[in-house]
């Protein structure tokens, strides 16, 4: 006799195998990248995201990789605690090049519970360089305004 808990747990790594499989490796990639990206904020880090960015990165109001890094300082020296939260994530992928757009709720404050909280419409343009995929150009805004 077969346990429940062992089949259930078989039927799940079935069902995860095969959600896996309905990617392409690029895409899953950039999910990998995106996540990097996530966690490093969440820990306070900035080399992590900077890394993805490429060189002739360009954001909001035209900003830079240096102006990136100055962004984040600010935020970090303000909120102790930040946790974001993406959801809704559209990928196209074409050849070399690829949109990602999502949503992202994002808090932060200094103590337990969030002083801040922000919901940002995300626009982003990745594009494979030496087989890493970096972000050429971002643009962000509070949702409902565009």
């Amino acid at each position: 006799m077969i346990h429940r808990p062992i089949v259930s747990v078989f039927f799940l790594l079935i069902a995860l195998w095969l959600t896996g499989c309905s990617k392409t490796p690029d895409e899953q990639l950039i999910r990998e990248a995106i996540d990097e990206i996530e966690t490093a904020v969440q820990d306070r880090q900035t080399q992590p995201v900077i890394k993805r960015l490429a060189e002739g990165f360009r954001g909001p109001q035209d900003m830079n990789v240096r102006q990136v890094r100055q962004l984040m300082a600010a935020h970090y020296f303000r909120n102790r605690n930040i946790n974001v939260v993406l959801a809704g994530m559209r990928i196209q992928i074409n050849g070399i090049d690829a949109s990602v757009n999502f949503n992202a709720v994002v808090t932060g404050g200094v103590g337990t519970l969030p002083d801040q909280l922000q919901y940002y419409d995300v626009e982003t343009v990745w594009r494979k360089i030496d087989g890493d995929w970096r972000i050429i150009r971002a643009d962000w805004s509070p949702a409902g305004r565009d």
